[in-house]
């Protein structure tokens, strides 16, 4: 049976020129496994370290990812992408959706595949203490003002200003990601107790982790970023698979 296959945060263009190269390569063999036992793939965020859909540039950072892309939509592959808090900003009419035939999301979503309930989100914003992002940060930044202000800003100076941030804030992400697990796996609880979701898959924390409850289970797929990790669904379970 062909599979569903899940990924995140491989933040694509944070690192150095080899370090890069290297993610690339193993990029391609998950590519090449997807094109050969997939029936779906899922993207769940932070695929980019950046990204904002211009009307006509694209960076040159990319296109070797965006070219893999589009052999897997073309095999027959479908793909949906979702924004994360690195690369929100893409949008269904924007490159990804328009040239890839990707499905844009930029909201958690609930959906059946294989017969099966899930709940599929990038995961930022979903521990109750992170109250910073929740109600200050991810509002500022996602507030159609902000978009229509930063998207008159020269292409190169938009890049490199997200290129700042991101850099800057990555050690602080990574110690304060471990706090939330907890929290992230009593959402998890909750999604399969109450509303009946049979699997939650997120990304976001960087650490990739299975966990059983009695009616569903929670999968955080880790990154491929540096644990290369992602997930994979025959129709009977999801487990982590390392590249």
């Amino acid at each position: 049976m062909k599979k569903a296959f899940f990924i995140s945060d491989a933040h694509i263009g944070a690192e150095s020129p080899q370090r890069e190269r290297s993610k690339a390569e193993k990029l391609n063999k998950f590519f090449d496994i997807v094109k050969s036992d997939g029936k779906i793939l899922f993207i769940l965020g932070d695929f980019f370290d950046f990204w904002f859909d211009h009307k006509k540039i694209i960076f040159s950072e990319h296109f070797p990812v965006l070219k893999k892309l589009a052999d897997v939509s073309n095999a027959g592959i479908e793909i949906h992408i979702f924004g994360g808090n690195h690369d929100w900003w893409m949008q269904q009419n924007g490159f990804l959706g328009r040239e890839i035939g990707a499905i844009i999301h930029r909201k958690p979503i609930t959906m059946n595949i294989f017969n099966k309930k899930f709940f599929l989100a990038h995961g930022d914003g979903i521990a109750p203490s992170d109250w910073g992002y929740r109600n200050l940060l991810c509002p500022i930044l996602r507030n159609p003002v902000s978009v229509f202000l930063f998207g008159l800003l020269p292409a190169e100076w938009g890049f490199s200003l997200a290129k700042l941030v991101s850099s800057s804030s990555k050690l602080y992400t990574e110690k304060r990601n471990l706090r939330f697990e907890r929290e992230y796996e009593d959402f998890a609880r909750k999604m399969i107790e109450e509303r009946g979701i049979d699997y939650v898959i997120m990304g976001h924390l960087h650490l990739p982790l299975e966990k059983n409850f009695n009616k569903g289970k929670y999968v955080n797929i880790g990154d491929f970023y540096k644990n290369f990790t992602y997930a994979t669904f025959d129709g009977e379970d999801i487990k982590i698979e390392r590249m």
